[in-house]
Order: structure tokens, then sequence, then C-alpha cells
């Protein structure tokens, strides 16, 4: 049995996401809830050592700055609303942050810093991890795809949908969201440990890659897996998921063996990997070792070394 709650963004709480909050006076209710990015950045506080969401009210004036907005959903009676600021060319010689910086400073908010939401990530509550997640991922594909891409025209931003819908075309689009397989590899008695050039220092994880066209997952896993360390794989199969909003993903992980002993590492696609067994993951695990970290707490591939070490899988 998966436990879920183990996994971020998986919740039990009675989260509702409505298609038809596009009423400028449900918009304006004072029991809203708003989150704010700027530069792919988020807006958030820290109280007592713990990260948490900063939300406002429409008496801030960061809404005087909002270029896009979508609903998020509601919960407990509140609506629930991420956006995206930015400064008029004419307004400042300061760059984005700094400019929202001040804003912040004069309306004396000191506990609330702009962060970047993939290091914080993991350490806010499931329920802020949720929303921020979602916000994160539709907010920067909003900012990203600001144009109809069969006629051209300009997106209006006003009704708060996930969706863009043209006005001239009447082209509705939505948000893109990408397919990624992650694997934990069994080799008798060991697994494999593989890291990007992008990861923290010390940090290893599952061998993971983007699922391309035509491809089901297995396909996918097979292909990442042969390039990156040159094995083959056989008996894939599915564990769990786990959306992931870096950039918008959903994470597919798969469990998979192999006969093949001998890597033949591409440094083009990974820095190293490796083969361990259990009673050394399990020490990186408890961190009981500094030589290396393992997939952080929260994380899928966490959770697929962790129920691999404790027989579960």
């Amino acid at each position: 049995m998966i436990e879920k709650k183990k996994l971020v963004f998986t919740t039990n709480l009675k989260f509702y996401k409505k298609k038809n909050i596009n009423n400028v006076n449900v918009f304006k209710s004072f029991e809203n809830k708003h989150i704010f990015f700027c530069e792919g950045l988020i807006l958030l506080k820290k109280i007592r050592n713990k990260f948490k969401l900063s939300y406002f009210d429409e008496n801030n004036e960061l809404f005087n700055y909002i270029n896009h907005s979508v609903y998020i959903g509601s919960f407990k009676k509140k609506n629930i609303y991420a956006h995206n600021i930015s400064k008029k060319k004419t307004a400042s010689n300061l760059d984005q942050i700094d400019f929202f910086k001040n804003k912040i400073k004069k309306e004396d908010l000191s506990e609330i810093f702009f962060c970047d939401l993939r290091k914080v990530f993991l350490d806010l509550s499931i329920k802020d991890s949720y929303i921020a997640g979602v916000g994160k991922s539709i907010i920067n594909w909003k900012v990203e795809n600001s144009f109809c891409p069969k006629c051209g025209e300009k997106f209006l931003c006003n009704d708060f949908k996930w969706e863009n819908k043209c006005i001239n075309c009447k082209k509705i689009t939505f948000a893109r969201v990408n397919p990624v397989v992650i694997i934990i590899i069994i080799n008798g008695k060991k697994t494999l440990l593989g890291r990007s050039y992008h990861f923290p220092d010390k940090l290893y994880s599952c061998l993971a890659g983007f699922v391309e066209p035509g491809e089901t997952l297995e396909m996918a896993a097979i292909r990442e897996i042969k390039e990156e360390v040159g094995i083959k794989i056989t008996n894939i199969k599915y564990i769990t998921n786990q959306p992931w909003p870096f950039p918008s993903s959903l994470m597919f992980g798969l469990m998979a063996k192999t006969t093949n002993k001998n890597l033949k590492i591409d440094k083009n696609e990974i820095e190293h990997a490796f083969w361990i067994t259990k009673s050394k993951l399990k020490k990186i695990l408890n961190s009981k070792t500094d030589k290396i970290s393992a997939a952080r707490k929260g994380t899928i591939a966490r959770y697929l070394l962790e129920n691999w070490v404790n027989n579960k899988i």
C-alpha cells in the first residue's frame, strides 16, 4: 500500500477549484487570500524558523501591479488567488525585485521576502506547498504564454481561469504539464544513485528524464537509462506519482531491474553514478554519513529509496 501522505502535493484537504470564479465582486471579497510571484520568485515569510506563504488582502499596494492572476481554489470557505506582479517601465530605474522590496519595506512588512520556491518547497506545510506549487506552475505558464499560438492576439488576463481563451479566434489553450519518469534501478542487493550537474553538493538521487513524444513511460525509462549510464533495464513497474512545479512536471515513479553492473556514464547527461547496498543507503538516509546525501524528504525519489530500503517495494 502506497503511503500517499509522504508525497508532497498529496493531500486530503478539502480543496476545490471552481470554474466560474470570474466575478469581480467575488474577487474583492475581504475573505479572499492572495499570494504573489515576481520574476519567478514567491513572497514568503519566516516565523519561528518555519517558512510560510505570505497572504495579502486587497488593501495592499502590490495589487496595483498585477499583470496575471489565477484562481487556485477554495479552502475553508476562503478563495485563494495567485498573482504575478510587474512594475511599469516608467515606474523606476530599479529592477523588478528591488522595486517591490522597497514597496514591502514602506509597508513595514519586514518578515516578508522574495524567495526561490525550489529552495524551501519541501520545508513548507503540505497545504502551502500545494498552493505555492500550483500557483507557480500556472502563473509561470501565463507569463510565458501571453499571445494566442494560432492568431497572435494578446490574451486578456482578467478572468482568473487556468486556461487562456483568445478573444479573436476563440482558441482555448491549456497549461502544459511535462511528464517525467524517475526510476529506482535494482541489481541484486544494490540500487543505483546518480547526480546531475545542477544538484546541490553531495546530493544523489534516482535517475530521471522527460518523456518524449510517442513514448510510453516504460519506453522513456529504457531510453533515459541507456543514454545516461549505458545499461538495459527490464521488469519495469509503476510505483507512484507526484506533481512537481519545477518547471511544471508530473513525476512518475518507476521501479526496474537490471543484470548489468558496468556503467558507461555519459558526462553530457549526468555527473556521476554508482551502485550502493541497502545497508549503506540506510546510513545515508538516516544522515549517519556526511560524505553524500540522498534525495530530500518529500520528494518522490526519497520515497522510492526509503521504501526499497525498508523492503516495501
